[in-house]
């Protein structure tokens, strides 16, 4: 016999939950069978002939749900086991944890049943549960039947009926299947190997994006650092745009306004383990009080209008070609440099919405266009201000495309990329020219790696974070390293490396960087110590273990005042014994960080992890203003210019002849 599973809340709380639209209830059950591993879920559903729905089901073919579980599931709100576990048994980062979802199935129609299909050890077995919008203080909850034998699969099936034809109809409706597709966009991203069709008919996915962009940052709360992916994928087709606050797979727990104007259709993905740790904690919905998410808003909102900015002038590229074969173009040379190259780039985007949105632009002759577009060009050279003039007062484009082309606009300021043009691109040199030295075995085998290497990196501590581009060398500090030196199982420092010649590399022992950096407070400071291994030596239990003592006893020293010193420790070697790769994988910091209190922070990582992680902060800069770093030769070069005097002869010689 079924018996009825009373959920001890009062009926107009259980209420409030069956509230929803019905494209939310909707996607709710879709949810549910995405976090049982489905790889098919089935919507059907039939009209009777006056074209009103009259039934709805959602299959799947995922794990379903066994008895013992579904009456703790259904048997109080919140009781679902994802609140345990953020991960699914087939490793799907599930979207819900207070197993709630399923009331939002009465938004749809006021009699839903669920029916289990679960595997018992060897055997199928099956039940059904029924919610009803007239009992809902209680759920009935029928008894399980093993299953005869034969074939039979796991899954889960919902039959709405009593039809809310209101919500139903808009859920169904296939004019607003795009916005059902965007909702699962990212997820399917990360997780392609589900299916969701329509009576047969296909969500679609990969057709539907037209282009995507990411980028990554960090952001710090108190001791702690996160990292926030930000993402903007493209449609091919108009949308409600939205940003979602997404776990890091893509799953979204909160969609809140994109932010931004754009013409183009966006839709903005913030993706962190901190957005998990509020969706879990219950605070996502109060994401407007939280600086980290609001930090986290505000750059998303800046890449996204970069993303709009160089697609705007992608799509200018046609309409330019015309301009210029007809002489109209106010520009007459080719540009040279990263100023010239973003001048035009902004220009080409407004000329082209000028084109789009001013309806006589394009009946206007020739000589009118001219004058038109040189009026554009003349403005650029000014500010963001001056352009709106134009285009308010004399180009008379309307209010709501005037602001949306300087707010795409107003992050372009040309004297910021002329002050900054210089340092990102010696950077990228720099990076791309260390990695032929460590990485190119023509060119290593000629350089004494860490021998020669030491003595360019400290003089590149932004290698290890932009807050290390500045630092200096200190005494106390090189005196307290030196007195605890016997912890890293030598008892030298760094003489050795102050001893020329220095033939043989096998014979160099580790080496020891330091600088010292303020932390903004008048006497605070930061103190970097990088530990380099010989290439020879990866980092293993006992190189973990002597820089962990090594740490711990260094920061004890009276000639730094704890209250006011940071220590930050930097093993690097060439690569990581697999021993301790389980340490370097922290669930609340960046990968390589193994341990951190208020006092110190130790850190183990490869070259290949540093270049990369430092390439990642400049190289989007790099492709917005258009730097050209392909050639190997010019970036060696540049090193063997800066640096020559610490490399090596037959080096600079081999260099200087490629």
């Amino acid at each position: 016999m079924s018996k009825k599973i009373n959920l001890g809340v009062e009926k107009d709380h259980i209420e409030s939950l069956t509230r929803a639209n019905g494209i939310t209830a909707l996607t709710e059950l879709l949810w549910n069978s995405l976090d049982a591993d489905s790889t098919l879920v089935e919507v059907e559903y039939s009209k009777n002939k006056l074209g009103s729905i009259e039934e709805i089901t959602i299959k799947d073919d995922g794990v379903g749900i066994d008895y013992q579980k579904a009456q703790r599931v259904f048997g109080a709100l919140g009781g679902s086991d994802k609140k345990s576990s953020n991960i699914s048994p087939g490793g799907r980062y599930y979207h819900g944890k207070e197993g709630k979802g399923r009331y939002k199935a009465l938004a749809l129609g006021d009699l839903v049943t669920f029916t289990s299909i679960y595997k018992d050890g060897e055997k199928f077995k099956t039940f059904n549960i029924v919610l009803d919008r007239n009992h809902l203080s209680y759920s009935d909850l029928g008894d399980v039947k093993p299953l005869p034998k034969g074939e039979h699969k796991t899954g889960f099936k919902v039959l709405i009926q009593n039809i809310n034809d209101e919500n139903s109809s808009y859920a169904l409706n296939s004019k607003n299947r795009k916005e059902i597709e965007q909702k699962f966009a990212s997820y399917w991203i990360n997780y392609p190997d589900f299916t969701i069709s329509f009576n047969g008919n296909k969500l679609e996915f990969e057709s539907l994006i037209k282009n995507t962009d990411s980028t990554d940052l960090l952001i710090e709360d108190g001791e702690l650092s996160y990292r926030f992916v930000l993402k903007v994928i493209e449609w091919s087709f108009d949308i409600p745009k939205k940003t979602y606050l997404c776990n890091t797979k893509g799953v979204p727990f909160k969609e809140i306004n994109l932010g931004i104007r754009s013409t183009i259709p966006i839709s903005i993905f913030i993706q962190s383990i901190y957005i998990e740790k509020l969706h879990r904690e219950n605070r996502i919905d109060i994401q407007d009080l939280d600086s980290m998410i609001q930090d986290a808003y505000n750059e998303a909102k800046k890449f996204a209008r970069s993303y709009v900015r160089d697609r705007l002038h992608h799509y200018s590229g046609e309409f330019i070609r015309n301009l210029k074969s007809k002489g109209l173009y106010p520009y007459k040379d080719n540009a040279e440099g990263v100023v010239e190259h973003s001048k035009r780039q902004v220009f080409d985007i407004v000329a082209l919405q000028v084109n789009e949105y001013l309806p006589d632009f394009e009946n206007q002759d020739d000589k009118t266009k001219k004058f038109t577009l040189s009026l554009i060009k003349e403005a650029l050279e000014k500010d963001s201000s001056s352009l709106r003039k134009i285009l308010a007062e004399v180009i008379e484009l309307p209010e709501e495309k005037r602001d949306e082309l300087v707010e795409i606009l107003e992050d372009t300021s040309l004297s910021g990329i002329i002050d900054t043009m210089t340092e990102i691109k010696n950077r990228l040199r720099f990076l791309n020219g260390l990695e032929e030295l460590i990485y190119n075995s023509e060119l290593n085998k000629n350089v004494l790696e860490r021998k020669h290497l030491h003595k360019i990196i400290v003089n590149e501590t932004w290698l290890f974070g932009d807050e290390y581009a500045y630092g200096v060398d200190d005494v106390t500090l090189k005196n307290v390293l030196q007195a605890y030196i016997k912890n890293l199982g030598r008892d030298d420092f760094e003489e050795v490396v102050n001893q020329e010649p220095n033939d043989d590399l096998q014979i160099i022992p580790d080496v020891c960087l330091w600088k010292q950096f303020p932390q903004g407070s008048p006497g605070h400071k930061t103190n970097l110590v990088i530990e380099l291994k010989k290439p020879r030596v990866d980092a293993g239990v006992n190189e973990l273990g002597q820089i962990k003592l090594y740490a711990s006893r260094v920061s004890k020293d009276r000639r730094f005042p704890k209250e006011k010193t940071k220590w930050k420790f930097l093993l690097v070697t060439k690569d990581v014994k697999a021993d301790i790769e389980y340490e370097l994988e922290q669930i609340d910091r960046k990968y390589g960080h193994v341990t951190s209190t208020d006092l110190v922070d130790v850190h183990v990582l490869t070259w290949g992890h540093i270049i990369n992680e430092a390439r990642t902060r400049y190289e989007y800069i790099q492709e917005k203003l258009n730097i050209n770093l392909m050639d190997n030769n010019k970036n060696l070069d540049y090193l063997r210019t800066k640096y020559n005097e610490y490399l090596p002869e037959d080096l600079t010689v081999s260099l200087s002849s490629n």
